[in-house]
């Protein structure tokens, strides 16, 4: 297997890249693209010095300005896409360390794997929700409910205190999952024949769910292995203070994250989501309630409010 990793990075985060690609190089990948979104100078001058020693196995596409994980993403399968030397890509964040035998357990899934299996997604344990779609084999789980509003449900906030657990199986390690992040998914490259690359329109959050949505809408499947383990050295934001409710994370991450977390989420339930519009703007007048009362006087609730009104008008202007 000819197999090139992709990893997009930006900022000054040149000391958790080079664990990553420390790790892919001993994982066995034969290539690896970098794309780095306008990354601070130490880290570039630190990438230029590792790629004086690794010319035939490290490809660097260089802008200079971060033009958002989708543009990036799309950058890199481009690469690889046309590169007679690839055959199998590997997706990574900069912070996507793999575990000894990570690479190795998909490979060996992917000899054995069901024929309307398109794409692989290794385990990060910070990404709890996949791997209960795993155990309860239910693949829509990470999608979220039907008519939710960023996440958000009336009724599954009332259900949730009645509702039974849901059956599950602890010794399943391979289950169908309805879209994947970007990181750790690995795949054929022909797919992108079929499903295209993501839309750089959505810049940054949920344009990795739109994308891997795609294999899932052309009636082919996404299995998370979990045996296949990638540790995430840098938390994410999202993910920092998970005691945190939504609406206090809405007012206080950065507005940028604001805006495109909002308004591209928006997108995506309007375009998969929504089976009734009326239950769905219920959730969504509800929701803006709720975090009107929880931070009217923040500047996040204008950001938000506009993220809302471009989703509605489908406008993609950068923020």
């Amino acid at each position: 297997m000819q197999i090139t990793a992709i990893i997009v990075t930006y900022a000054d985060r040149f000391n958790l890249l080079n664990q990553v690609i420390d790790s892919c190089f001993k994982s066995s990948v034969s290539n690896i693209v970098v794309v780095d979104n306008d990354s601070h100078e130490n880290s570039k001058s630190q990438l230029r010095n590792l790629l004086e020693n690794h010319k035939d196995t490290i490809t660097v596409l260089w802008n200079t300005s971060n033009l958002g994980s989708a543009k990036a993403y799309k950058q890199g399968l481009q690469e690889a896409n046309r590169a007679n030397s690839c055959d199998y890509i590997w997706l990574l964040d900069d912070d996507n360390k793999p575990k000894e035998k990570a690479l190795e357990t998909l490979k060996k899934y992917w000899k054995k794997k069901p024929k309307d299996v398109a794409a692989l997604l290794s385990f990060r344990p910070d990404r709890e929700q996949y791997k209960q779609a795993v155990i309860e084999n239910n693949p829509n789980l990470v999608l979220g409910k039907k008519n939710s509003f960023s996440g958000f449900h009336f009724k599954q906030k009332i259900t949730k205190i009645f509702s039974k657990k849901a059956t599950t199986d602890n010794k399943r390690i391979v289950g169908e999952i309805a879209y994947a992040p970007y990181g750790g998914m690995f795949f054929h490259k022909s797919i992108i024949d079929e499903i295209g690359y993501p839309n750089e329109d959505y810049f940054l959050y949920s344009d990795d769910h739109d994308w891997s949505y795609r294999i899932t809408k052309a009636n082919k499947k996404i299995y998370l292995v979990l045996n296949s383990i990638i540790d995430d050295i840098d938390t994410s934001w999202g993910l920092i203070d998970k005691k945190s409710t939504t609406f206090t994370k809405i007012k206080n991450a950065p507005s940028l994250r604001v805006y495109y977390n909002v308004r591209n989420r928006m997108l995506f339930e309007k375009n998969y989501l929504i089976s009734n519009k009326l239950s769905y703007n219920i959730n969504k007048f509800t929701f803006t309630l709720l975090l009107f009362c929880f931070c009217f006087r923040s500047k996040n609730f204008k950001v938000f409010k506009k993220a809302v009104n471009h989703a509605n008008n489908n406008n993609l202007v950068k923020f």
